[in-house]
């Protein structure tokens, strides 16, 4: 019977374990994410602007005088 015991307590503590690193792991994973959503969000314009640019010319000025 303390066999029996031994082994239930070694797997609750296993589970424990993998409970407390799943949830920092998991919390680790949105915090990246998150922090890869911000650097999309704010790089997003300067991105479009360059491609404008790339289509219609740096200068929009100088386009319109031809």
């Amino acid at each position: 019977m303390n066999d029996i015991y031994e082994v239930y307590k070694m797997t609750k503590n296993r589970w424990d374990k993998f409970k407390k690193n799943f949830s920092k792991n998991f919390i680790d994973f949105l915090m990246i994410f998150a922090a890869e959503q911000d650097f999309i969000n704010k790089h997003r314009r300067k991105s479009s602007v360059i491609k404008e640019q790339d289509r219609y010319g740096s200068d929009q000025r100088k386009n319109s005088e031809k």
